[in-house]
């Protein structure tokens, strides 16, 4: 299956360049890391009736999905209307619409079974999370598996030393909230994506502790697949009922 290719500064809003190669490649390759974590879990995108792509941005994992999972109804949702309508008009078998900066989401109740969700709560401050979680649960089904990426501890001492330390940025706050204070969370608003995103929208990390007793509200925690430097980590939770 062809994969359309979405205008420059549609690509750059998603990759933070507008390289379409960078683009067509990132979708097959966060796909596999979604399914190595469904591995930890004894599934694959064949068990899946309904998935939805929660921050899909104009589709660079919603395109290449269609082919990993062709009996599955997908849906997908993004903040940036103008990428939603791109990838509306070019892939017409998928259910996409805009969705706001908070819920609700424009979706029944018990919508899907499998949620994939990259680089999206690697960006939200605490209460937009608890927010979003809490309305995942409501258009997930009972037994549904959600995938979240996450900058974990790995990432977070990648980029302190490598690209903050390099550019003598200096995200004090962040560094205080999840080294000294142990809270677990940092949501650092100094990483200069003022100018493409929403106010609320900058660089979060997680503790894989945080993560389990926080998330644990609206979701069984099954595990967190963890990346390798700057990779993402991706939390695997299922939402509870038979």
């Amino acid at each position: 299956m062809s994969v359309p290719v979405p205008p420059a500064e549609l690509i750059r809003r998603v990759t933070g360049s507008p390289e379409a190669d960078a683009f067509v490649r990132g979708g097959p390759w966060h796909l596999d890391a979604f399914a190595r974590a469904l591995e930890r879990v004894g599934k694959t995108y064949g068990d899946f009736a309904s998935i939805y792509d929660f921050g899909c941005g104009c589709g660079r994992i919603t395109l290449p999905l269609r082919e990993r999972a062709p009996q599955a109804r997908i849906a997908a949702s993004d903040i940036d209307e103008e990428a939603v309508g791109w990838l509306a008009e070019n892939a017409p078998d998928v259910d996409a619409r805009p969705n706001g900066g908070l819920p609700p989401l424009p979706y029944e109740d018990d919508s899907f079974d499998l949620v994939l969700a990259w680089s999206v709560f690697t960006h939200l401050p605490e209460d937009y999370q608890d927010a979003w979680l809490q309305e995942l649960r409501r258009v997930t089904a009972p037994g549904a598996v959600l995938l979240l990426s996450v900058h974990g501890e790995t990432n977070w001492r990648w980029t302190w030393r490598e690209p903050l330390a390099s550019r003598r940025w200096s995200p004090t706050r962040a560094r205080l909230a999840l080294l000294r204070r142990h809270r677990g969370f940092a949501h650092w608003r100094g990483d200069g994506w003022d100018a493409l995103f929403p106010d609320y929208y900058h660089t979060t990390w997680h503790t894989h502790g945080y993560i389990r007793e926080r998330w644990s509200r609206w979701f069984e925690v099954a595990d967190i697949a963890p990346g390798e430097g700057p990779e993402h980590d991706i939390v695997v939770m299922r939402r509870p009922g038979s």
